[in-house]
């Protein structure tokens, strides 16, 4: 089955990021036993978290992961 919005967040992700063969070293896409492009948890996080909330300086990046990640522990998630 063809969906058409996953399709394009995969392709929104792999213009961000470069290549297809950079998102697989990432992890942020995987492909299963037929080949087919399916986006990780990390590449949907990465969207969200980092493309969405406007972070483009690898210091801002951190502090977002790390605010994150002190978020959910306290929310017990």
């Amino acid at each position: 089955m063809y969906d058409e919005d996953h399709h394009k967040t995969i392709a929104q992700l792999i213009s961000r990021i470069g290549s297809q063969e950079e998102c697989l070293r990432l992890g942020f896409l995987s492909k299963d036993d037929n080949a087919t492009l399916r986006l990780s948890p990390a590449g949907m996080g990465y969207l969200i978290d980092v493309v969405a909330s406007d972070v483009s300086a690898l210091p801002d990046a951190y502090a977002a992961g790390y605010t994150q990640g002190h978020t959910q522990a306290e929310e017990g998630l």
